[in-house]
């Protein structure tokens, strides 16, 4: 079954097989070239566990080595369409917690550069979702979408910890969009931009979610 779908102030429709996503959970086992690769990719492209990682004795450790690996994929590139779409559906799946594994926002920008299917499209009004805490800090992530129910969702959610959540808000470029939504992230109906934060020119604070139940 084939649908259009459209985000909001999009240029075109993009045109997604529905019935091919459900592969997304038990992604097929295709040759991919990776012995070129450090070793680290394949759990990314596996869609393997984190949180042993993140909530084990040793994360200072894991933590030196996926620097590491991130460092080592800014300085190379993928050689095929098949790795780069496997590459984003994993990246939008698991950012969340390669993010906190990493701990180095800057770091990861610069890869996804690298990693990423280029975004060549018109400029979009764009929202996030974010924890005010990291806001304040300066710690915006790279997750956006046209879409701001669905940031108001993040917000009022999954964000919510600490003082609460935060919905924002900007205008997105070619420059600073670094790829436009998945398939996978269409089919959760998520339009997740990826952003380089350090190519926007403004970001504006639209409302405040006080913090979530525990």
């Amino acid at each position: 079954m084939k649908r259009l779908l459209k985000a909001d102030n999009a240029p075109s429709y993009i045109d997604i097989d529905l019935s091919a996503l459900k592969w997304r959970k038990n992604l097929p086992e295709i040759d991919l070239g990776l012995a070129d690769y450090p070793p680290l990719l394949s759990h990314i492209l596996n869609g393997n566990e984190y949180g042993p990682i993140l909530n084990g004795p040793d994360v200072a450790r894991h933590r030196s080595e996926w620097r590491a690996f991130i460092r080592d994929l800014a300085a190379c590139a993928p050689t095929n369409s098949v790795l780069v779409d496997r590459f984003h559906t994993q990246w939008h799946v698991g950012h969340h917690h390669i993010r906190a594994l990493v701990d180095d926002d800057d770091l990861l920008m610069d890869m996804l550069w690298k990693w990423l299917p280029r975004y060549n499209g018109s400029e979009l009004l764009l929202y996030r979702g974010e924890n005010l805490d990291r806001f304040e800090l300066g710690r915006i992530g790279t997750a956006w979408t046209d879409k701001e129910s669905v940031a108001k969702m993040f917000a009022s959610g999954l964000n919510a910890e600490g003082r609460g959540g935060v919905i924002l808000e900007t205008t997105g470029t070619a420059n600073s969009i670094i790829a436009g939504p998945s398939a996978h992230s269409i089919y959760l109906r998520e339009y997740e931009y990826t952003l380089d934060r350090r190519r926007l020119s403004t970001i504006s604070l639209k409302c405040h979610f006080s913090p979530r139940e525990s």
